[in-house]
C-alpha cells in the first residue's frame, strides 16, 4: 500500500498536482472505508437532523482547515521525537484522529475521519521538510478541498 502512497512523500512536484493526487486519494479512501463502516458496523440511530442549522461555509472550508492543521502540527511534532518514520509519525496521527472523533461522534466518524488525517499528516511532514508555511499551507488547502463535498451537500439540503 505504502508504493500507492509515495506521491505523498514529493514535493518536487507542481503543487496543484500534488494537491490533487492527494485529494483524490483522500475522497477514494473515505467513500471505502465509509462503505465498509456502514456494512460492518452496527446501525446507530441518526440524530434528527431537522433541528440542527449548517454550519457555515467558512468555518467548514476555512476555519476548520486552520484550527485542524494547527493540531497536527503540535501532535506532528511530538509524535516526530518518539517515531522511527515520518510514516509512523502520520499514523499514530490518524490513530489519535480516530480516537477524538470517534469520542465525538461515535466510532463510525472515528473510522472515516482517520484516513483523511492519516493524509493531512503526512502531507503535513512532506511539506514541512521545505518549510513550515509550505507545511500549513499544503495541509490547509488540502483539508479544505476534502471539506469542499461535504460542505457542498450540507449547503444543497439547508
Amino acid at each position: 500500500m505504502l508504493k500507492y502512497l509515495e506521491f505523498m512523500t514529493q514535493t518536487d512536484v507542481p503543487r496543484i498536482q500534488y494537491l490533487a493526487k492527494a485529494f483524490a486519494a483522500a475522497i477514494l479512501g473515505t467513500v471505502l472505508i465509509t462503505t465498509l463502516a456502514i456494512l460492518l458496523l452496527p446501525e446507530n440511530a441518526a440524530p434528527d437532523a431537522s433541528d440542527r442549522t449548517a454550519p457555515p461555509m467558512v468555518g467548514l472550508l476555512v476555519i476548520w482547515p486552520i484550527v485542524s492543521t494547527l493540531v497536527i502540527w503540535v501532535l506532528l511534532a511530538g509524535l516526530r521525537r518518539i517515531t522511527p518514520t515520518y510514516w509512523h509519525a502520520a499514523g499514530v496521527s490518524a490513530l489519535v484522529f480516530l480516537v477524538l472523533f470517534s469520542l465525538g461522534a461515535g466510532l463510525e466518524s472515528g473510522l472515516i475521519f482517520a484516513w483523511p488525517y492519516f493524509l493531512y499528516s503526512l502531507t503535513f511532514l512532506a511539506w514541512q521538510l521545505k518549510s513550515d508555511a509550505d507545511a500549513f499551507i499544503m495541509t490547509g488547502l488540502l483539508q479544505s478541498a476534502v471539506m469542499a463535498l461535504p460542505a457542498l451537500i450540507i449547503s444543497s439540503q439547508a
